[in-house]
């Protein structure tokens, strides 16, 4: 190969830094062999640095803790143009794209120097205290660190709830963070940031990435656990023992059967493609319309709010949540299952499972502590699946006026056809409404067979053979609260979440002040009785 054809004064520097050793040694053969000239020495000369960076700041940072720095006259580029060059067998142009850039900032200069100069300890210390955005300055960190807060969650071993309690802290304190941290010394004197953490973002700054979460990423027994607690009703023990069996897929667990006493896998594994497929705020809207619209027709007057992640602002989630009170104390009792019938006679439930409320003033008393899975509470409610109409057919939310001159007792047809579950019991269950028994609250009814089934009877079949015929429907999680006005506002804050909130809220309310907050009052802890605060 002629020196011309490669051109006489180039000089390529690969950074070592994010390349794995087989792969820089195959690239630098590449050059050796093609002609290229290249040094393992950063120097003057170079005319090239190759970098797997993802900007101008982290070479920058690498650099300088090797008491190193870019040469005057070198252009710093991706490994995209070594590739191109490498492909053309000689030095092509450089791409913008394959130029690096200084790290774009978020916000205007004097704005984020005036909020990093922010005194640490005017910082809130509660997470309660905090305001954090949906979108905040350092999600990248925040990204790599929830990682390893889900991987301590599934390992799910006695030290790894509190590990995963500390990630989850980290995280909080950097979504609320008013700039973007670009050097670990901005975190000192925070709260909730360890020295684990900062070794994690500090790669991160440094390397673009973070070893430790990039060999997670990569591990085999992470992503199946992933996979198999994201379909319903699967936690990380049964994630465990599928896992031991050799199962790979959530074809494998469809294949084999499944053999759980557990409604929920059955329901999650026929479904899993419609309840993993991210819930729109449209859809969710189109749904508590139709349940205000019902729940008002039982009760007039009654309080039907949307909670969970799309009242925190969310556009998407894996569910909805729907809470329901009524101004007058005790009006509620019974709506639950009318409403159940009226959706039931739309043909909107596919399955589910109703909880009696199990309040009772002494139930505040006990220290029950909140789990990696969250705090229950003992509010009426139903856990289910519902039918959605497929986001080109549902009605948007701001046309469903027109439902108020609709008939309660008017079916979805379409959707009846489709029903396994037997539509003509649920007619006669629902042409009386007012008559329904609350002693029998339809229980029966939408409970899944599986669960009344014993151990040796066969595998419910039901759910496959819905999820296999003709539709036009999508299978949604939702869960419908009911809850006395005296709780009502308890109960919406417990439902708004997130789940870091209301920890940190509860441990507040407790350290602090010496209260008992739960999603049903705050009580005082000295007096043991319970004290509703307006």
């Amino acid at each position: 190969m002629s020196e011309s054809a490669h051109g006489k004064n180039e000089l390529i520097f690969i950074m070592p830094m994010k390349f794995q050793k087989k792969r820089l040694e195959d690239m630098k053969s590449s050059l050796s062999r093609k002609g290229f000239n290249y040094t393992n020495d950063l120097s003057s000369d170079v005319t090239h640095v190759v970098t797997e960076c993802e900007s101008l700041d982290q070479v920058e940072r690498y650099l300088t803790k090797n008491g190193q720095a870019i040469p005057m006259s070198a252009s710093v580029v991706s490994t995209r143009w070594l590739v191109d060059c490498l492909k053309a067998v000689k030095y092509v142009p450089i791409k913008e794209s394959q130029v690096l850039r200084r790290e774009k900032t978020p916000v205007e200069p004097d704005v984020q120097n005036k909020a990093a100069k922010n005194s640490v300890s005017s910082f809130p210390e509660w997470a309660c205290q905090r305001k954090a955005k949906l979108k905040h300055f350092n999600s990248k960190l925040t990204s790599a660190i929830e990682v390893l807060q889900e991987y301590a969650e599934l390992r799910d071993a006695r030290q790894d709830y509190s590990r995963a309690l500390a990630f989850r802290r980290a995280s909080s304190v950097l979504k609320a963070l008013p700039f973007p941290v670009q050097r670990t010394e901005q975190l000192k004197g925070l709260k909730d940031i360890g020295e684990h953490v900062k070794g994690v973002i500090e790669d991160i700054l440094d390397h673009g990435s973070s070893s430790e979460v990039e060999n997670i990423v990569k591990s085999e027994w992470y992503n199946k656990m992933k996979l198999f607690t994201s379909i319903f009703g699967v936690g990380p023990s049964t994630a465990k023992t599928w896992i031991e069996c050799g199962w790979k897929s959530v074809e494998d667990a469809q294949k084999n059967g499944c053999p759980s006493s557990d409604w929920r896998i059955s329901w999650g594994l026929a479904f899993f493609k419609d309840l993993n497929t991210p819930v729109q705020l449209q859809e969710a809207e189109t749904f508590f319309q139709i349940v205000k619209h019902e729940a008002e027709l039982i009760l007039p007057g009654v309080i039907v709010t949307l909670v969970g992640g799309f009242r925190r602002g969310k556009a998407q989630g894996h569910d909805v949540d729907i809470l329901l009170s009524h101004p007058s104390e005790g009006a509620e009792a019974g709506l639950l299952p009318k409403l159940l019938a009226a959706l039931g006679k739309r043909g909107l439930i596919l399955i589910g499972h109703k909880e009696k409320s199990s309040f009772r003033s002494d139930v505040l008393y006990k220290d029950f502590k909140i789990s990696a899975r969250g705090q229950l509470d003992h509010f009426e409610k139903w856990l289910g699946i519902c039918k959605f109409k497929k986001p080109n057919l549902f009605i948007k939310p701001q046309d469903l006026h027109q439902l108020e001159g609709a008939t309660n007792t008017e079916p979805c047809s379409r959707n009846d056809e489709l029903l396994s579950i037997d539509t003509e019991k649920i007619r006669q269950k629902c042409d009386h409404l007012p008559n329904i028994s609350f002693e029998e609250s339809l229980d029966d009814l939408y409970e899944p067979k599986l669960k009344k089934a014993k151990g040796s009877e066969p595998i419910d079949e039901e759910p496959n053979r819905l999820s296999a015929a003709p539709r036009d429907w999508l299978a949604r999680r939702v869960d419908l609260i009911i809850a006395p006005q005296s709780q009502y506002y308890y109960a919406l804050v417990g439902w708004t979440g997130s789940k870091h909130f209301n920890r940190d809220a509860r441990l507040y309310a407790q350290k602090k002040l010496g209260l008992k907050l739960t999603s049903h009052g705050l009580f005082d802890l000295e007096k043991v009785r319970l004290k509703h605060l307006s």
